[in-house]
């Protein structure tokens, strides 16, 4: 190995996937890799591992909201400007989110959650994934032969109470959210679920890795459409016209600043209802082709002879998890046996599998 790192080519391509950090880790190794490595040292720094949002501007407000709120983590679900560049990117720390595999410093990572916060990280999964060798929830899938103790396994797990979490700011700024909401799931269901059929069949809590289930099947979706149809189609004419009277692409004949349904009752027309809303932008040009009924958009007449519009899709759902019977009725022994590591779990996070007890029982068998 230390020939290897005597030939420029192949350090310049180990270099190019480690940070400044893990260079000059693999420097100390030992004398034979640090005779190879000094004798490039200038054109090694400059081919390091950079983050992809390097060439991203800094925005100075942006900056300067991240250092007043780099203390407290309960900003972190602050969804505004997320994309935003806080400032200079670092060459010393740099890998890939444990999400989306960006690679991103740590100065466009999202700030450490507090230690309490990681037992609201986890997802129940169904019986399906619960049994299934670990290897296969790995994602893409590893052979299912491969034990926990293997490398490739261990790349594949979570690892944030280990070492740490390390998310872009896209994919981290939501995870207090998605930790709320899903908790208010489980809530709600214990609170009001017992003898109205919730829980039986396809009415329960879906698996934690939703689409990707091992058990996922398809079901239809209806998305009432109503609504963002009139957002969509109300909003966007007037609010992209110019001061000075030239009209904006796509606006058609209506030039003026007024939104369809006169200046009256502005931003919303006279008569206010939604049929009315698309029915007057469909004067106005051609008929869009998405907002009439088709093949996955159907009109439904409900109470009254309202015609509804409704989206039907088929999507993947994930199989329903099962509920204990010393979780109901209790609210504070939900996801008991995920936060103690007795069952294996999915982290709601990084999105991947946190093994469990009979998980690590296995390794020590082995």
């Amino acid at each position: 190995m230390g020939e290897a790192f005597q030939c420029y080519p192949i350090v310049v391509g180990i270099v190019s996937h480690i940070d400044l950090n893990t260079l000059d880790a693999l420097a100390r190794s030992c004398r034979l890799i640090h005779d190879g490595l000094i004798q490039y040292r200038t054109s090694l720094m400059a081919a390091t591992l950079r983050c992809s949002r390097e060439a991203v501007p800094v925005d100075p407000e942006q900056t300067l909201r991240y250092r007043a709120r780099a203390s407290d983590w309960n900003y972190m679900d602050d969804g505004r400007n997320c994309n935003g560049k806080a400032g200079s990117c670092a060459r010393d720390l740099v890998t890939e989110c444990r999400r989306c595999a960006d690679v991103i410093c740590r100065n466009c990572a999202i700030k450490p959650p507090l230690s309490t916060a990681l037992r609201e990280r986890h997802r129940r999964l169904c019986v399906t994934c619960a049994k299934a060798p670990i290897a296969a929830l790995a994602s893409p899938a590893l052979d299912p032969s491969l034990g926990l103790d293997s490398e490739a396994v261990q790349r594949a797990v979570c690892q944030c109470d280990t070492e740490g979490v390390w998310l872009c700011q896209p994919c981290g700024h939501s995870i207090r959210n998605a930790d709320h909401d899903y908790k208010g799931i489980w809530r709600w269901r214990t609170k009001y679920g017992g003898f109205t059929g919730i829980g039986d069949g396809d009415r329960g809590v879906i698996c934690g890795r939703e689409e990707a289930c091992l058990a996922a099947r398809e079901r239809e979706q209806e998305t009432d459409c109503d609504a963002e149809d009139a957002r969509g189609n109300t909003l966007v004419p007037w609010s992209t016209g110019s001061s000075s009277g030239t009209p904006s692409p796509g606006s058609g004949p209506h030039h003026s600043g007024t939104p369809p349904g006169g200046g009256a009752g502005f931003p919303f027309p006279a008569n206010g209802t939604i049929e009315s809303i698309i029915d007057e932008m469909r004067h106005q040009r051609t008929p869009s082709p998405q907002l009439g009924p088709g093949y996955e958009r159907h009109e439904i007449e409900g109470i009254g002879g309202i015609v509804k519009r409704k989206l039907v899709r088929m999507v993947r759902v994930g199989a329903c998890v099962p509920e204990w019977e010393d979780e109901k009725g209790s609210g504070n022994k939900i996801l008991a046996r995920e936060v103690n590591g007795a069952a294996r779990s999915w982290c709601g996070w990084c999105w991947r599998v946190i093994p469990g007890e009979k998980d690590k029982k296995q390794v020590a068998k082995q």
